[in-house]
């Protein structure tokens, strides 16, 4: 599964200032194997994988961090889980999002359609 930044932390929706945009106002910061989790455990396993607590979460096992900029992550972020799926962090929790072109293409074709 991949772990995205923000640009900006997220205010989640408690003042005025906008909520970054999927995904032009996101770097990924991270790749981590995401194995036979299902979907909400691989998510809280991403989530603790990718907490500044006792070291900085770059130094975790089975964790590969990209870029130099490793805050925790934080409400506003997105993690895609390896089916494609988008979920961003929320105050509580997780939010989906969507999905991405190539979970939308592998639906499709599994309902023999085809791309579209």
């Amino acid at each position: 599964m991949l772990v995205y930044h923000s640009a900006y932390l997220s205010t989640c929706g408690m003042t005025d200032e906008p909520e970054p945009r999927w995904p032009r106002d996101y770097t990924l910061v991270a790749m981590i194997d995401q194995g036979s989790l299902a979907p909400r455990e691989a998510l809280d396993h991403a989530f603790a994988m990718t907490q500044n607590i006792d070291q900085s979460w770059t130094q975790n096992e089975g964790v590969r961090a990209m870029g130099t900029r490793h805050r925790s992550t934080s409400p506003g972020d997105v993690v895609v889980l390896d089916d494609g799926n988008l979920y961003r962090c929320a105050l509580n929790g997780w939010s989906h999002i969507g999905t991405t072109l190539v979970a939308k293409m592998q639906e499709e074709c599994g309902r023999g359609r085809g791309p579209a």
